[in-house]
């Protein structure tokens, strides 16, 4: 197991990898509409270089965005072009988004789902790269107006995506914390869909019990994200799980934790190395 971080590919990052002790780095490459694709394709022999030069990886492209929303053709062609991103770094996974109508009910965007993410499968098993979606809802948090952009989120939808697009490409990238303040079995998840998890997150979760009881699950601010190790999540649990389910892929620390910003941000990358670093040492998957 590759233990990395989620942050854009760029000449900077992958020597902070190195430089903090990393073993690789999730390459952020951006939202549908962004030309962050084109410009790694157009600078793929520096990167290439670099990553040699630092011996860091690349454990998954991700993009991020609204494929459901998107024509049909443009979709596949952006997922492949991901792809070949991935294959030009030697990296065996594209992560990102279902996305989703938000006008329209679950029963309603699955088709929408199946109709761009079979192609996008069909590349993936033809390239054999396998596409890793996350489970974050979207800001769907403090009473609404809710804005969906992703339908990977429950083990019940994720049933639903499955028998949609039956593909064993389609899987997902494993993140504890989205279950636990969704009240899911976090540890279940990985023992249940063992053989669709393709990638994985390191996040972390605090919760407030009291503002939780005042605002109620609807509300706001009654959990937040923080670096691995600072919060509920006993990371040991989650690693014998993981391990249970003959896992073999990477992880990614996914910094979200609003105390270590700016000039405290590789303070908190270097504290969830200090907590996943022993448990990926041990770790025989």
């Amino acid at each position: 197991m590759n233990l990395s971080f989620l942050m854009p590919l760029t000449l900077e990052n992958i020597a902070r990898a190195r430089k903090l002790g990393y073993d690789g780095l999730e390459a952020g490459a951006g939202w549908t509409n962004s030309p962050a694709l084109d410009e790694i394709l157009a600078n793929i022999s520096q990167y290439r270089d670099a990553l040699d030069e630092h011996e860091i990886e690349v454990t998954s492209v991700a993009i991020y965005g609204n494929t459901i929303g998107a024509p049909v053709d443009e979709a596949v062609a952006h997922w492949e072009k991901a792809m070949r991103v991935a294959i030009e770094l030697d990296c065996p996974v594209v992560s990102g988004l279902t996305g989703r109508d938000n006008a329209l009910t679950v029963d309603e965007n699955l088709p929408l789902f199946a109709e761009r993410f079979g192609p996008i499968c069909e590349r993936a098993e033809d390239l054999g790269v396998r596409l890793a979606l996350e489970p974050w809802p979207g800001s769907v948090r403090g009473h609404g107006p809710y804005r969906w952009t992703n339908m990977a989120t429950t083990p019940e939808l994720w049933t639903r995506l499955i028998d949609a697009v039956p593909s064993p490409a389609l899987g997902m990238e494993y993140d504890p914390s989205h279950y636990v303040w969704q009240q899911i079995d976090h540890l279940w998840v990985i023992s249940a869909f063992a053989d669709r998890i393709h990638h994985v997150h390191a996040k972390d979760i605090v919760i407030d019990e009291r503002k939780l009881a005042w605002c109620g699950v609807h509300g706001a601010g009654w959990w937040r994200f923080v670096i691995p190790g600072l919060g509920i999540l006993d990371w040991e649990d989650i690693f014998d799980a993981l391990e249970e389910a003959e896992y073999e892929g990477d992880m990614a620390v996914e910094h979200e934790d609003n105390t270590y910003l700016n000039e405290r941000w590789n303070e908190g990358l270097a504290i969830a190395l200090g907590t996943l670093r022993p448990l990926v040492r041990d770790y025989s998957g």
